[in-house]
């Protein structure tokens, strides 16, 4: 659900800024691909309910790493790998695994950026509510502030939120729909 609703957000935001249908449905790819590194990070740290240990965060922050090796040898797709392996990349280069600056970061991987911090912040997660529509905005401005997000695409997003935020709750239920129908579905198995 997380990821359909990063690729909601991105797709949203791309054809917000101005891009070309195939940019729009590339970014979409991308999100929906974002954290499919996480298939190599072990299931009892991913599902883990109390307070993640040092070591089993730094295993988290891998999946970055592992979704560009992952997707990476798909030819012709270099864009796409790459919008979606940086998404925890910050313009002030304390983001990870790469630690790239901003003049490394292109527009796509800055709306990737605020794509899934957006979707993580307001998204129901099984151990808190999401946040409100003010809440996330501050998150928001407050990474823009600290140099970690561009703040022209925050700006973007603040001025159509209802418009974006409709799109991913719409897309992330769509997704969990299809998930949990999938999971009664194979209980008989």
């Amino acid at each position: 659900m997380h990821s359909a609703g990063v690729a909601a957000t991105a797709k949203t935001l791309a054809k917000l800024y101005g891009m070309s249908d195939d940019e729009c449905l590339m970014m979409d790819i991308a999100g929906n691909l974002h954290d499919i590194g996480k298939i190599l990070v072990p299931r009892k740290i991913l599902e883990k309910n109390g307070k993640l240990t040092d070591e089993e965060f730094n295993k988290i922050k891998e999946h970055h790493y592992y979704t560009r090796r992952v997707i990476g040898d798909a030819k012709g797709y270099d864009e796409i790998v790459n919008w979606a392996a940086d998404h925890h990349e910050k313009l002030n280069g304390t983001g990870y695994p790469f630690h790239k600056t901003a003049e490394e970061l292109g527009v796509h991987q800055r709306i990737m950026a605020v794509a899934d911090i957006f979707s993580a912040i307001t998204e129901d997660r099984p151990y808190r509510k999401g946040m409100t529509k003010d809440h996330a905005l501050a998150v928001l401005h407050d990474n823009v502030a600290s140099g970690g997000i561009d703040g022209d695409i925050v700006t973007l997003l603040e001025t159509h939120y209802e418009e974006v935020d409709a799109y991913r709750e719409k897309m992330s239920a769509i997704a969990g729909k299809r998930y949990f129908s999938t999971i009664e579905n194979t209980k008989d198995d």
